[in-house]
């Protein structure tokens, strides 16, 4: 992980040294792409294609630092290439492994799958698995329908981890549910916006005598204030004249005895893009909402945009991982996910106990909707929905 000392807006010296901590000094990010682009000529921050004349350009070089004729050079290329992987009868099905095959790996993987077909119970995909590769695959190499759409030659990506948040006792530790890249061109209020948690989504308010009444907001829409903190700022998001400044109380509480923490700010979120951010690589930053929901934010990589990136604009802030979570299940039919949560509840065995709706109506409820027995009822929106 490289960085680069200078934060001010001037030129500073290419970036050439190795971390050996776990995070980087600070630096100014939109630094870091200037120094970048003053070093590396257009061939290397182009995001063209790769065209004929550039392939030739790569052989002639591969040839000179392998010391051999430029036909050998191509042909290494030939056989080496993508294409050789595929088979060249295409009638072949892949999925099946010839029996006369002399390949090693080939004879233990059939031996496993017949093994596997004796001893399986529920043949169907590992939905975990599926769902990695879908993020990670669906947009490598996208490019925009409408040309000004695209990323420009030179942009910088960075790649955030989102944590859980710290009420999350099973996961504060070391689990990141989220995995973003974003451009160093965007607002801070972008990367805000794409965040998806489920204290947003929470509904307030008890409803065991008033079931069918719809609540009108959800939870992201009373409380839309929410900051991010780096290196002594805290970004505000003032976009909603509703929106308060939680940073206020945590200043006041610095400022109040001289606590060490040097002079905190405040400013608005939406002034400001990720190149005008000073900030370290690896160390750990804090993004706050609903009032005291918060979670971990590591900047993990910055680097310049390639490619074989995803190039449309509109793609990004661009999720590319996500934590996989066992959705909770009712307590009495074991099989849909949980709707309603009971608290103090004469019907049931625990304290508190999750319902799906069908469950919850016909244990709770009699035919005319009249209310049975003492019970606390809240809506329960389950984590599991983001899978």
């Amino acid at each position: 992980m490289a960085a680069v000392e200078a934060a001010g807006p001037g030129p500073a010296p290419a970036p050439d040294y190795e971390a050996a901590e776990l995070y980087t000094r600070v630096f100014r990010v939109g630094a870091l792409g200037r120094c970048w682009r003053q070093q590396l000529g257009p061939p290397d921050l182009s995001l063209a294609a790769e065209a004929g004349a550039e392939a030739a350009e790569l052989g002639c070089a591969a040839a000179a630092e392998l010391g051999c004729a430029a036909e050998t050079a191509a042909e290494l290329r030939a056989v080496c290439s993508i294409d050789m992987l595929m088979s060249s009868d295409k009638e072949k099905d892949p999925d099946v492994i010839p029996e006369d095959s002399s390949l090693l790996t080939l004879r233990i993987r059939k031996k496993a799958l017949q093994r596997r077909e004796e001893t399986i119970i529920v043949d169907r995909a590992c939905r975990q698995e599926t769902l990695a590769y879908e993020m990670e695959s669906h947009a490598i190499g996208k490019r925009p329908d409408n040309p000004t759409d695209l990323v420009e030659e030179g942009e910088l990506l960075l790649t955030l981890n989102i944590y859980y948040p710290v009420i999350f006792q099973k996961h504060k530790d070391h689990k990141p549910y989220q995995t973003v890249l974003v451009l160093g061109s965007q607002r801070l209020t972008e990367l805000r916006d794409s965040i998806s948690c489920v204290s947003d989504l929470q509904i307030g308010g008890e409803f065991s005598s008033q079931t069918d009444q719809a609540p009108e907001h959800i939870s992201k829409d009373l409380y839309k204030s929410a900051f991010f903190y780096f290196e002594g700022i805290f970004y505000n998001d003032k976009r909603y004249p509703e929106c308060r400044d939680l940073s206020r109380t945590i200043i006041e509480w610095s400022e109040s005895h001289d606590r060490g923490y040097g002079n905190l700010q405040s400013v608005k979120m939406e002034d400001y893009t990720f190149n005008d951010l000073s900030l370290k690589i690896g160390f750990p930053y804090l993004f706050c909402h609903q009032g005291n929901c918060e979670h971990i934010v590591i900047i993990t990589d910055v680097r310049l945009i390639h490619r074989d990136d995803c190039l449309d604009r509109n793609l990004y802030p661009l999720l590319i991982k996500k934590h996989w979570l066992c959705t909770r299940k009712c307590f009495v039919c074991k099989m849909y996910t949980a709707r309603w949560v009971t608290n103090k509840d004469s019907l049931a065995p625990e304290d508190p106990c999750f319902f799906c709706d069908v469950c919850f109506r016909m244990l709770h409820y009699d035919v005319e909707g009249n209310k049975l027995g003492e019970f606390l009822a809240y809506p329960y929106v389950d984590p599991g929905i983001f899978n």
